[in-house]
């Protein structure tokens, strides 16, 4: 099976089906599989070959996702490109994926003039509504609309998508069509309302996201319509889930935060959506009751990381259930691996350790990557015998659920205990006057390093180190309550909604002898 079959295969079945809607304009199944034919066609005649790299610069559109499917149709690989980075940065990835093409879609125009100076003078530019390169629009018309008619096999790549690059340079991982559509062969699996052909799911994470790019895939492969967002608005998500019979939608925590900050989210009628999927950064256990709570549908957590092409363990919505009913601590868990997958922890050495203990996650499945392109020694760091290291640290217990306590170059050590920030995050957020929060190491000429709050606040809300401390007395051991906080708007965060820790650790590190960042 290959990515584009599902789309040829609704365009053949149910050709009127809606497809792509985006704002007023919606996109049939036919229409999406006739213009994808034309771009691959494009593409060949410009000289590209299976194995080329597209590049794609531009917000979440209709046109994004036909690229993904011309590139589907033609072995090509699709590289979609973080927009938000600065041209130095840009310029960075697509040299290092060795794209011979790049479109430029409608809102990248300041982009095209910063960024050519830094290109590879033999790539290809198609531009979108402005001049800089091949009209896209234009190029498109001209093209046949069969078949492209090439050879594509399931292990051939098909997406490069970018790591964020928390340490070093951004790293293009690989995945194929055998990874993709076993993601979504997983994901239907752990989900308690599978999807059915007509319904609708709501598109609003950037494509440029491994959980972008396949929610989009995932919609196609059930031949659903796909409410595609530009970017992320938390009243344009409530609203469309009461005007569309919107089943299902993927949502990363600081969106489900900021969903239920909407004036009025209690009186909206949610009553058709379904189920909630979340995942990509830690949630706290009061947002996740606060949004139960509102919400009154089936919530699923989905680990992964974009080695992984996203989703290989699940929290189920049963298991949600249970949590509610008799076991709260099982909230704490990302839940078991999928289908077909498998989990362990490990020590330094890559032993396995015992029930309970602490060491780091490493996941294997069919949705793990092909590997890093041009980095054979940094896939060997990564991948063993087909294991993962997710650079997790965490735990399984006896039922095999897997608990996660931090990053592990987010622990912190002081005075000689390991401490996992996301522990002391947990009970920070539990304090009716936070919002949001994160907790880092910085130095400390006593223990090496000491932990250091940075709050949110709720509106009107007031706090002092004094209060803080007194709150977490009863919570947490004495060495894992912060003595140091700021008071700040918002965190960093990354499109992904990842909380960025190297941003706030950088001040406290950068003059200091060594750096955990």
């Amino acid at each position: 099976m290959l990515v584009h079959h599902y789309l040829e295969y609704y365009s053949r079945s149910n050709p009127l089906q809606p497809c792509v809607k985006q704002g007023e304009r919606v996109f049939t199944y036919g229409d999406i599989n006739r213009i994808s034919n034309q771009i691959a066609n494009g593409f060949l005649a410009q000289g590209l070959q299976s194995g080329d790299r597209v590049a794609i610069l531009g917000e979440n559109s209709v046109y994004h996702c036909l690229l993904m499917m011309a590139a589907s149709k033609t072995g090509m690989i699709a590289v979609s490109l973080n927009y938000r980075l600065a041209p130095v940065e840009l310029a960075f990835i697509i040299n290092d994926s060795t794209a011979r093409i790049l479109i430029l879609l409608d809102s990248q125009q300041e982009a095209h003039a910063l960024l050519k100076p830094h290109l590879d003078e033999n790539i290809t530019i198609l531009t979108q509504g402005f001049a800089g390169g091949f009209d896209l629009d234009d190029w498109v018309d001209r093209q046949d609309d069969d078949h492209p008619g090439i050879n594509v096999s399931p292990t051939d790549a098909f997406l490069q998508i970018y790591t964020s690059g928390t340490t070093g340079k951004p790293k293009g991982v690989i995945s194929s069509h055998f990874n993709i559509l076993s993601l979504c062969s997983m994901n239907e699996t752990a989900i308690s309302h599978r999807s059915n052909l007509g319904s609708s799911v709501i598109a609003c994470s950037p494509l440029f996201h491994i959980g972008g790019a396949s929610a989009v895939i995932q919609g196609i492969y059930s031949g659903q319509q796909i409410l595609l967002h530009k970017m992320f608005d938390p009243v344009e998500v409530l609203d469309e889930i009461e005007k569309h019979a919107v089943q299902s939608l993927f949502l990363v925590p600081s969106m489900i935060l900021a969903l239920l900050q909407v004036p009025g989210v209690e009186d909206k009628d949610l009553s058709k959506l379904r189920q909630i999927s979340y995942g990509a950064s830690p949630i706290t256990e009061s947002l996740l009751r606060r949004a139960l709570e509102v919400f009154q549908c089936d919530f699923v957590q989905k680990y992964g990381m974009t080695e992984t092409t996203a989703t290989a363990v699940s929290l189920s919505a049963a298991d949600h259930r249970r949590a509610l009913e008799s076991d709260p601590g099982l909230l704490l868990s990302c839940g078991r691996p999928n289908v077909g997958a498998q989990a362990k922890i490990v020590d330094a050495s890559g032993s396995e350790v015992g029930c309970m203990e602490i060491g780091e996650v490493w996941l294997k499945s069919d949705t793990n990557m092909q590997g890093y392109h041009n980095l054979p020694e940094a896939t060997l760091a990564t991948l063993t015998d087909g294991w993962i290291h997710t650079g997790d640290a965490g735990y399984m217990d006896q039922e095999g659920y897997i608990y996660l306590k931090d990053r592990l170059k987010d622990m912190v050590v002081s005075g000689g205990e390991n401490i996992y920030p996301v522990e002391v995050e947990q009970v920070l957020a539990k304090h009716a006057a936070v919002f949001d929060v994160a907790v880092i190491g910085v130095p400390d000429k006593k223990f090496g390093e000491a932990l250091f709050a940075f709050l949110v606040l709720r509106s009107g809300a007031d706090m002092e180190l004094d209060q803080m401390i007194y709150f977490c007395r009863d919570k947490l051991a004495g060495y894992k309550i912060p003595r140091q906080m700021k008071i700040i708007d918002e965190l960093p965060r990354s499109p992904s909604g990842k909380v960025l820790k190297k941003d706030l650790r950088a001040p406290f590190w950068n003059d200091a002898e060594r750096s955990i960042a």
